[in-house]
């Protein structure tokens, strides 16, 4: 199935839902409504049973040049709570959640409940990086330049990226890199663990697409069951945990694919798993 949305375009191939960020002309600077779209088709997503790993990458020469400035500074055609004439009109909803739907992106990468794999190419930065650490792993390739840009245009740190940067690259590190806004070659963010595999120079989607196939041909509830319980105990205390994974443990045994799983390992051949 292949979708073109106006700043997105869409196909689920071999049980992948590969997304891809399409303002290339702009190196996929983040507009409200590309980030809209993207919201939109997330929450989708996760009631997609076809789609049982995701990947994000962008079209053109960068993965994603963070937010687009011109509404970040607030002279846009939407205007910015806090940049824009305080005399232009701005909707209730965006007054309460200033960050609308630039945050809800970030929500749905989680919410979507399902594996979702980065293939990351020239810029990722600000938002970008916000949304490529979200990712459950991350594929770059030599011409990878990240950072956590946002001071450097007097703005601060949004999309989650405080929440997620200390746990990816630790506190010294990501302190660092919101407070200088420097940005980081290729191997140094392999060394910083911001990318998880540094692949040659235009192959980072195909690495990554590689990866995504084979988490989408394994047991899909109970992959994506594990993905739920690694994120919650970022905050849940140990015994939460192991309730749990007492609870997420039978859920999981009931599934099609666990009877397969263990029926295939006592005839000794190659478990063959549905996705149920």
């Amino acid at each position: 199935m292949t979708e073109d949305l106006r700043y997105l375009k869409f196909r689920t191939e071999d049980n992948v839902g590969i997304i891809t960020l399409n303002r290339p002309e702009k190196l996929n600077a983040l507009s409200w409504e590309l980030v809209e779209e993207l919201a939109a088709l997330l929450r989708r997503l996760r009631y997609d049973d076809d789609v049982r790993c995701i990947l994000l990458h962008g079209a053109g020469r960068s993965f994603c040049a963070g937010g687009d400035v011109d509404w970040i500074s607030g002279e846009g055609d939407r205007p910015m709570p806090g940049t824009s004439d305080p005399s232009r009109p701005i909707p209730r909803s965006q007054r309460m959640t200033p960050g609308g739907p630039f945050m809800d992106v970030t929500r749905q990468l989680v919410a979507v409940d399902k594996p979702i794999v980065a293939a990351i190419h020239g810029h990722a930065v600000g938002a970008g990086l916000a949304y490529a650490i979200v990712c459950d792993r991350r594929f770059g390739d030599t011409t990878t330049k990240m950072s956590a840009i946002f001071t450097n245009v007097g703005v601060a740190p949004d999309c989650g990226l405080s929440w997620f940067l200390p746990r990816v690259v630790g506190l010294p590190t990501a302190l660092m890199m919101v407070e200088t806004g420097k940005v980081f070659k290729a191997d140094d963010c392999k060394a910083l663990g911001l990318i998880d595999e540094l692949v040659p120079e235009g192959q980072s989607f195909e690495a990554a697409f590689e990866y995504a196939r084979t988490l989408a041909s394994r047991a899909s509830v109970a992959v994506s069951m594990a993905r739920r319980m690694v994120l919650m105990g970022q905050t849940a205390t140990l015994e939460q945990i192991l309730d749990y994974e007492g609870i997420a443990g039978v859920i999981v045994a009931s599934t099609l694919d666990a009877k397969e799983g263990t029926q295939s390992f006592l005839e000794r051949r190659k478990a063959v798993y549905r996705g149920i």
